[in-house]
């Protein structure tokens, strides 16, 4: 058998799936940020730290209700101040940033690797644009006079931010 064949064979064969660990598979999503994916995945992991350094906080505030499915509140909703600012819990693609949706006030959504999407209410004064490629941290909003509210989605689905931040 041709050893081209066989090598592009095998790389088809793995493609979006990487083994970390004995019975732990990482799936890539290769439709955005192919090459951060691919160094995200090679990076090691001490194994004495249970903090996740891939997302940071969006506010500096406290929490004043969290994610309760039951509840129907699928976020958390901040304790802020008027102006204070908001940063990007991570490295992604803006792909909303408006004001349409009314009883959201100035929102901004942002995409990121692997199906994440993270969702900033209630701001005074946006930051970014749609398109923007916005850092881990990276500011892009201040929030209003009313209680801050940031959601995050898997695809579209609801997540519980704090399994996260």
């Amino acid at each position: 058998m041709n050893t081209k064949f066989l090598t592009l064979f095998l790389l088809i064969f793995l493609a979006g799936c990487f083994t970390n660990d004995a019975g732990q598979v990482t799936v890539v999503e290769k439709s955005f940020n192919k090459v951060e994916a691919l160094q995200q995945n090679t990076k090691t992991k001490t194994s004495n730290s249970n903090v996740n350094n891939d997302w940071s906080l969006p506010i500096d505030a406290s929490i004043l209700k969290t994610y309760s499915e039951k509840d129907s509140h699928f976020g958390l909703t901040y304790n802020n101040s008027a102006g204070q600012e908001v940063r990007a819990i991570r490295k992604g693609e803006v792909v909303y940033s408006g004001d349409k949706m009314t009883s959201y006030g100035k929102m901004i959504i942002i995409k990121h690797a692997y199906g994440f999407y993270s969702i900033y209410n209630q701001n005074q004064e946006l930051l970014v644009s749609e398109g923007d490629i916005i850092q881990k941290g990276g500011l892009i909003a201040l929030t209003s006079d009313k209680p801050f509210y940031f959601e995050m989605k898997k695809y579209e689905e609801p997540i519980n931010p704090l399994k996260y931040l």
